[in-house]
């Protein structure tokens, strides 16, 4: 971790549910730049050559947060540099940092989600009177952000 913090201890449930929340951020971006679902195809074709192998169940295990907790190392590098091209460290160390990378991406898909809500709204509403239409836009913005409207 950064400025020498110390490491928090992690159960293996939190570090499974981590490792599937971080994959599940990589998936999202991967998708949205790719505009196609990730696969486990896609992923067992970049791994292999590169001479990994991983079972479509560890994929699973990894996506999902199920199973047991996926630790191998080379594997976990091998998808975060081959798969989503960010720093191993993300997938590898749980305690690390979000790369600025990924944290960018990340806010730019909720920005663009946020764009197709409004954007939603906007065609099914059409014959609404603009202080409907504003009164919406405000609710769709608070809840996206967190806020109780």
């Amino acid at each position: 971790m950064a400025n020498g913090a110390p490491r928090v201890f992690l159960t293996q449930q939190q570090k499974k549910e981590r490792l599937a929340d971080r994959m599940g951020i990589l998936v999202d971006i991967w998708e949205s730049d790719n505009n196609t679902a990730l696969t486990y195809p896609h992923v067992e074709e970049a791994l292999s050559a590169h001479g990994i192998h991983m079972s479509r169940t560890r994929w699973s295990y990894l996506i999902n947060g199920t199973g047991s907790l996926v630790t191998d190392q080379e594997l976990l590098k091998g998808i975060a540099e081959l798969v989503f091209s960010v720093p191993a460290s993300y997938l590898v160390d749980l305690n690390s940092e979000t790369p600025p990378e990924v944290e960018a991406r990340m806010e730019f898909l909720v920005q663009m989600r946020k764009l197709k809500v409004k954007n939603f709204a906007a065609r099914n509403l059409g014959a609404t009177s603009p202080e409907t239409l504003r009164t919406i836009t405000r609710i769709i913005d608070a809840s996206m952000n967190g806020e109780d409207e």
